[in-house]
């Protein structure tokens, strides 16, 4: 069985499987592209990466028909998930240097001032600028007039909620709510392109890195760097009332 995920997960107790599957929740189940200090060897990553495949089937076959079907079908969730986090945060970037170069062609002093922009949960506002209320209007009516940026920027909130609940030590269930207008959209792809500028150079200077080195991290996609400078997004939890 092929496993597709973009980042380590645990299978939740609520999938109603028995004792038998409880003993999956400990294990790491890791992405075909999880990343890999440049000084080891291909040989080494592919043995790990079939390790971890064959111990799932190992695991599988030691449930009942239906607990395997009831498993392959969290796994699939997982991944299709994994699939569409990538997609949304790379429809992020390219609508939003869409959008910029109409600007730059239509209003070109507007790129000179200061302004960033987030998903509020029902609609991309412009946040921290000095723009004015015509520059506003206009650059607001622009980014939301694009249905695939406030889309994507809509879910990558609900996805970084997801993964915060996912990975909470005090099992805090976080929603959406908690994480609108944390997401700076500019910020976050010129953060992301620094790093895949710094991956490209890692890579052509034959740098090797120790495991420890955040840069290790380091994608050369652009939108790979984005969805992981998201998942990181600091999240406050706002207490329901």
């Amino acid at each position: 069985m092929k496993l597709i995920m973009s980042t380590s997960t645990s299978i939740h107790a609520s999938m109603n499987l028995p004792s038998q599957a409880e003993k999956i929740n400990s294990m790491e189940v890791s992405s075909t592209k999880k990343q890999y200090p440049t000084n080891i060897s291909n040989d080494t990553i592919a043995a790990s990466l079939q390790q971890n495949t064959t111990t799932i089937k190992i695991v599988t076959n030691q449930l009942s028909a239906d607990e395997t079907v009831a498993l392959r079908k969290s796994l699939k969730w997982l991944s299709d998930f994994a699939k569409k986090k990538e997609s949304f945060a790379n429809d992020m970037v390219s609508e939003t240097k869409r959008i910029l170069a109409e600007v730059a062609k239509e209003q070109p002093n507007l790129l000179n001032k200061k302004f960033e922009f987030t998903n509020t949960g029902d609609e991309i506002d412009i946040i921290d600028h000095d723009l004015t209320k015509r520059e506003y209007n206009y650059l607001k009516a622009k980014l939301n007039a694009s249905d695939k940026l406030v889309e994507a920027t809509d879910f990558l909130n609900t996805a970084v909620a997801d993964s915060k609940s996912s990975t909470s030590r005090s099992n805090t269930k976080y929603t959406k709510e908690d994480v609108v207008g944390r997401i700076h959209v500019r910020d976050v792809i010129e953060q992301a392109e620094k790093r895949s500028t710094e991956r490209i150079r890692i890579t052509e200077e034959n740098i090797v890195m120790k495991p420890y080195d955040e840069r290790a991290m380091f994608r050369e996609e652009v939108h790979l760097n984005v969805l992981d400078i998201v998942e990181n997004t600091s999240v406050r939890f706002s207490t329901k009332v």
